[in-house]
């Protein structure tokens, strides 16, 4: 009988699966008792549109001027993109900076998951004849998501649970829901086949990591081209199996645990966005600022030379686009998503935070 494989350390980049993910006991009353399944979110957001406007006609759509460019380059292929000032470092929006007309259509982010709901709800209250959407994406089960009062709300649900794809779109003021159009997406199943070949790498299968990647980038690029995809069936079948709850508990644990310990030993320079949020509400990761950019990429490549894989939320411009805010794109220049999710422990974040302690700054 051969010895059993060693495992390979490594933090960030694509989910991979495990079958500790299920639970017979899990919280399907986490989710919204109406909803529909999308393959993106941004195949969400462009089916908003065409279930509420006229056929043919761009709607005007406010932006916050932190946000992925990647999704706004789709979004301005059917709306009229305007931008108001939201950034990640301000507890809310500057609303003097969000002036829209009857009929435009209002995007409110809740940035990494930190915020509460209640300037909107009250913005709303004071805002008829236009279309307010909330995106939860960065924590689709906060209690801002939960209390909605949005005409829509939606998330990204991929982007922090263990699924191949997966956006949802629910209604607080229970308007009718927009439905996918297209049969499930071929790039889930790449995904869904990357995230099964990573598992087996991570556990020291002789797979190479190359093979899987390919799947990744090759699978994430078919999703970006969805307008209408629904979500492939084992998202579908797996979402109410998953312990939802224990997989954010995890997930708030290490973001604690990293913030803790950077407080003391984050290299000068470098410093948490944040370090507290809205009780109930789990944050999307740990996220660093640092003092410039130079300092940033450094940090990011000594990083990946440690098998850490860290992430740009987001880089601004991207292919020409921008939302013209100096603050913002200063701010998308110098930040770092450390992940710090369910896939990980207590002592993973300790030693994140150690090996960081040996980075030196040489700009």
């Amino acid at each position: 009988m051969s010895g059993s494989m060693e495992k390979r350390w490594e933090v960030g980049s694509e989910f991979d699966w495990w079958d500790g993910l299920t639970t017979s006991c899990a919280s399907p009353t986490l989710l919204p008792k109406l909803y529909e399944l999308f393959s993106t979110g941004t195949s969400v957001l462009l089916s908003i549109h065409h279930h509420t406007q006229l056929k043919g006609r761009r709607s005007r759509l406010h932006l916050p001027s932190f946000f992925c460019m990647h999704v706004a380059a789709k979004l301005q292929t059917v709306f009229d993109l305007y931008w108001y000032r939201d950034l990640p470092t301000e507890p809310a929006p500057d609303f003097n900076t969000l002036r829209p007309s009857p009929g435009d259509l209002v995007l409110a982010v809740n940035l990494f998951g930190v915020r509460e709901g209640s300037l909107w709800r009250d913005w709303l209250h004071r805002h008829d004849g236009i279309l307010l959407i909330e995106d939860h994406t960065h924590d689709p089960f906060s209690p801002w998501a939960k209390q909605s009062t949005a005409h829509y709300a939606m998330a990204s649900l991929r982007k922090t649970l263990p699924i191949p794809d997966g956006a949802i779109i629910w209604s607080p003021q229970k308007l009718e829901l927009p439905k996918p159009l297209s049969s499930e997406a071929f790039g889930a199943h790449q995904k869904l086949t990357a995230m099964l070949l990573k598992r087996a790498y991570i556990n020291g299968a002789k797979i190479s990591k190359d093979t899987y990647r390919l799947l990744q980038i090759e699978g994430e690029q078919r999703l970006s081209h969805e307008t209408n995809a629904a979500a492939c069936c084992f998202t579908t079948q797996i979402l109410n199996c998953l312990n939802i709850s224990e997989l954010r508990q995890r997930r708030e644990a290490n973001i604690r645990q990293f913030l803790q310990l950077s407080l003391t030993t984050t290299p000068v320079g470098l410093r948490p966005m944040f370090t507290s949020w809205t009780s109930g509400a789990v944050p999307f990761n740990a996220i660093l600022v640092c003092k410039k950019h130079e300092v940033r990429e450094a940090l990011r490549k000594f990083l990946i030379s440690q098998n850490i894989f860290s992430t740009v939320h987001w880089q601004q411009p991207f292919e020409g686009l921008s939302t013209n805010d100096p603050i913002a794109i200063d701010l998308s220049n110098r930040i770092l998503t450390i992940p710090s999710d369910h896939r990980y422990s207590i002592n993973d974040m300790t030693r994140i935070i150690e090996i960081m302690a040996e980075f030196t700054q040489n700009k």
